[in-house]
């Protein structure tokens, strides 16, 4: 008998015995009940470098005195398959195993899975814990789409091919709907084992074979009427029987959050379901995937300890018209994805982009539920330029590629766009994810987020695009103890407050006014303990908890129309003192430095950038929106930004001229190595000029393109600006090494 099939006797035989059978345990008196044997897996650490050793300890408690259960582990690889785990007794008195995977330069990039199982006299236990090596490329596989006939042949034939695109992770999605799709006993319609309908099994088993990591998506039992009440209740009973039946299965990391929501709300449900997760065992994995309407969402699910994954839904191709569901434009796939990762990365979470394959009326393609080809590549291509997300998700491959293209052969297109879009995102997210420009915008905590996200905000993250910036997006985390709605928090999140100052970020504040508690004392304590802060107008915060004359550094006049803007203190390089630009036409409130100094100022004198020292830190106050300063002084908005990144010691890699709101921009630099990428979800090519800010004329350099390994070797003089033209449609991404 094979290892696997004589686990899988020693599972099923211990399911099979009576719930309240003896327990078994240790250090207990004769014939005393114990409680039933458990596994825990810890880590030492989830994002392991190549060349790193993961250690693993492996805890197996209770058991009936005396005895020794047996246990054996194996280590799911993403994309190759699984292996056998060689463990070491780490103690005689306790019954601790330890051991040791080292992460190699080659290892196949995704999501690694470990596997314990103990058995004794009574039911047999099993222990998870998962770690990331490179990024993840997933898709949801729809259950309920199985085809009836071959379904476990066919379902093994789309693993494959989803494996030779790219993918390395699934999300074995719709699972309970109009009925259970494995043999439930806690459901209202189910299916018989080893049936047509038994399609949950047969995935997992095809996930085995392939080294697909897999989350089971779960639901409370939606084949039946019943009181909403107990839908949690019904939920959880789902999320145990999984468990139960499939806990074994070496693919199977955790479980995916079916429900979706779009506001703060969500919380506490997925607090509850993540929760329910961990009560099963500690190191399975707990995900949801939300909407981006509320952003402050993103913020309080990253405060909830069990939660692990976050999957921000892009939210670009899902309209039933504009009138319904607001239509983003593509780039938002980007912006989605690194609010997902500002709020994830802080709490040391998994944050995933999100790509929609479907397309709704306005934007089916071939009369089909499908994006066009341009729509999926172009999502794509965005979340590649994304700094933070762990990887990618496909909503869905399974079904938009695989099952729709057997009848439809314009998939065939949409097909293409995604595999060379993929190929993109491998050869750009590894660098983009972990290369921050440390310009974050900061999302205070309030309750009127319906307009500013979209007046403030989207303006604000556009006018950066212009300027070529890359910039993060940072939401307010509510601090422990008051992450619990409908409450209102009060205090500063003190560890995102560190985080923040340790990784020497620029926070900008976009057009925002009101400021409640707990981001008055966040904002002053920032800056006071030396954070650089960018307010941008045309509205400037206030907040009870500081004195926003003595912040600020002036007083705020009026606003009125102005016509000029005149550099009085040059901030960088780029411009110079008394250079002067139109102001725009919209009205805007000059300052009277109390303080402060004008760096800039309107044609009546009244300050129109104000530079401030505040504690150890400094505010910088400029009347403009940065879409509108983008616009009117871009070598000085740049100036802005470097000499509020100097002053952390962090340098921004190169200027990019040329852009428009319709690009996404990927850089980072380091050691003689820069890299750059540039995604153009427009209608027009973009002609761009790249400006290196640390190339050295006389030597030379190493110009190679990622896409296509292509290289060439390039005289420096010939770098201090060149020019890339990125068409409709595409990406360009390259990396210029000094050539040794």
């Amino acid at each position: 008998m094979t290892r696997k099939a004589r686990w899988a006797a020693i599972w099923l035989g211990g399911l099979a015995l009576a719930a309240g059978a003896a327990c078994r345990g240790s250090g207990r008196e004769a014939g005393a009940p114990a409680e039933p044997l458990s596994v825990e897996v810890t880590l030492d650490r989830i994002r392991p470098s190549p060349g790193e050793t993961v250690k693993a300890n492996i805890w197996v408690r209770s058991g009936r005195a005396g005895s020794e259960p047996t246990v054996e582990a194996e280590l799911l690889i993403p994309g190759k398959g699984s292996r056998v785990l060689e463990l070491e007794r780490a103690g005689t008195e306790i019954r601790l195993y330890q051991v040791l995977i080292p992460v190699e330069s080659g290892s196949p990039p995704g999501l690694y899975v470990i596997t314990v199982r103990a058995s004794g006299d009574g039911p047999p236990a099993v222990g998870k814990a998962s770690f990331i090596a490179g990024k993840i490329i997933g898709d949801f596989t729809i259950v309920s789409a199985i085809p009836e006939t071959g379904g476990a042949e066919d379902t093994e034939a789309y693993m494959t091919r989803f494996r030779e695109a790219g993918g390395n992770f699934l999300v074995l999605h719709d699972i309970l709907t109009k009925k259970a799709w494995y043999p439930s006993k806690v459901t209202n319609r189910r299916t018989a084992a080893g049936s047509a309908d038994d399609r949950l099994g047969p995935a997992l088993a095809a996930a085995d074979k392939l080294g697909l990591p897999c989350l089971v998506s779960v639901v409370w039992d939606m084949t039946r009427r019943r009181p909403y009440d107990e839908n949690e209740a019904s939920l959880k009973a789902v999320l145990e029987e999984l468990w139960t039946l499939y806990g074994a299965h070496p693919s199977l990391a955790g479980f995916y959050d079916y429900q979706e929501g779009s506001g703060t709300y969500f919380a506490a449900h997925v607090r509850s379901f993540a929760d329910g997760v961990k009560d099963l065992n500690k190191g399975l994995l707990a995900a949801c995937a939300p909407y981006i309407d509320d952003p402050l969402l993103a913020g309080y699910l990253a405060a909830i300890d069990s939660l692990d994954i976050l999957i921000y839904q892009g939210a670009y191709e899902a309209s039933w018209r504009p009138d319904n569901r607001k239509c983003f434009p593509v780039r938002r796939t980007r912006d989605f994805a690194a609010l997902s990762a500002g709020a994830a990365r802080p709490k040391g979470k998994i944050a995933l982009s999100h790509v929609e394959l479907f397309g709704y009326l306005e934007k089916r393609y071939a009369d089909q539920y499908l994006a066009t080809p341009d729509d999926a590549f172009d999502q794509i291509a965005s979340a590649a330029t994304a700094g933070g997300p762990d990887g990618i998700t496909l909503f869905t491959y399974h079904y938009n590629i695989h099952l729709l293209g057997k009848t439809v052969p314009k998939v065939a297109e949409v097909d293409e766009a995604v595999r060379r879009g993929l190929r993109a995102y491998r050869a750009v997210a590894p660098f983009a994810a972990e290369a921050s420009t440390r310009i974050a915008l900061y999302i205070p905590y309030s309750d009127w987020w319906a307009g500013r996200w979209a007046e403030s905000y989207e303006p604000a993250l556009d006018g950066f695009r212009r300027l070529g910036v890359p910039a993060d997006i940072l939401p307010f985390i509510p601090p422990r103890g008051e992450e619990i709605l409908p409450f209102y928090p009060y205090s500063p999140n003190e560890e995102q407050l560190a985080y923040l100052l340790e990784k020497k970020y620029v926070l900008v504040l976009p057009d925002v006014a009101g400021m409640q508690d707990t981001d008055s004392a966040l904002l002053k304590a920032f800056v006071e303990r030396g954070g650089t802060v960018l307010l941008y107008g045309p509205r400037i915060p206030y907040g009870d908890l500081f004195d926003r004359t003595a912040l600020v550094g002036g007083t705020e006049e009026p606003p009125r129309r102005h016509w000029t803007i005149e550099v009085m203190e040059p901030l960088f390089v780029r411009v110079a003192r008394r250079a002067m630009s139109n102001a725009p036409a919209a009205p805007a409130s000059g300052w009277k430095p109390a303080g402060g100094h004008a760096a800039a100022v309107f044609e009546d004198g009244t300050a129109a950038l104000l530079v401030n020292r505040f504690g150890k830190g400094q505010v910088v106050t400029v009347a403009l929106s940065p879409a509108a300063l983008a616009a009117a002084m871009p070598h000085f908005s740049r100036d802005i930004l470097d000499q509020a990144l100097g002053r952390g010691g962090t340098k921004r890699v190169c200027d990019i001229f040329g852009a428009d709101e319709n690009m996404d921009f990927a850089v980072a630099g380091d050691g003689g190595v820069f890299r750059f990428a540039a995604a153009n979800s427009g209608v027009q090519s973009a002609d761009l000029r790249i400006v290196p800010l640390d190339v050295t004329p006389n030597l030379s350099y190493v110009v190679t393109d990622l896409l296509t390994g292509e290289s060439r070797v390039v005289p420096g003089r010939d770098l201090i600006q060149f020019q890339v033209k990125v068409t409709p449609h595409d990406l360009v991404a390259l990396e210029i090494r000094t050539r040794r």
